[in-house]
């Protein structure tokens, strides 16, 4: 447990260093579904990120999301089975980190394919172009199901309310990137 401490609180870190704010969607309690990957090196963690599994009685971040528009508040909900939603990818702002980021993207991707997940979401920031191209380049898109931007009420990157767009990452992406990214 303690562990998980270490690592939930890199990632708090960086998102933290990297201008978000806090909210209080972040105090959802992902843990019992959750898979969490990381790399130290000489006991400092380089980077993270987990895989939240969707199950009949949770909710994985897409849910919990507001899609952007005009009250009323609209929310998705996920009614697939055997889909994960791939999230908190963090990492320090050193090279080291990177590769050791490429190799979790790596390892993440052989796990899903491994759970032989039909679908797996994630949802990212626009502005984090680094971000972007990873994931497209191996393939990833915008979710045709879940294609309106979505928002945390309260969650903000340097003060500026932020927008996230849904991806979805299918098998064959999840085969590239286990097999040649980076």
């Amino acid at each position: 447990m303690e562990e998980l401490k270490r690592v939930k609180d890199f990632v708090s870190k960086i998102y933290t260093e990297s201008g978000y704010s806090h909210s209080s969607w972040k105090n959802i309690n992902y843990d019992p579904w959750s898979t969490w990957f990381y790399i130290e090196d000489n006991n400092e963690i380089l980077a993270a990120m987990r895989i939240i599994e969707k199950k009949l009685d949770n909710v994985i971040p897409l849910e919990v999301a507001v899609v952007w528009g005009q009250p009323p508040l609209k929310q998705y909900k996920v009614q697939e089975d055997n889909v994960a939603d791939w999230n908190s990818v963090s990492f320090l702002p050193t090279s080291k980190s990177g590769r050791a980021c490429t190799i979790l993207f790596k390892s993440v991707a052989k796990h899903c394919l491994d759970k032989n997940y039909s679908m797996v979401y994630g949802m990212y920031n626009p502005e984090s172009k680094g971000i972007e191209r990873i994931y497209f380049r191996a393939g990833v898109a915008h979710s045709q199901k879940y294609p309106d931007l979505m928002y945390f009420p309260g969650f903000y990157m340097n003060g500026e309310f932020c927008h996230f767009r849904v991806i979805e990452i299918k098998k064959e992406s999840l085969q590239k990137i286990s097999s040649y990214l980076g």
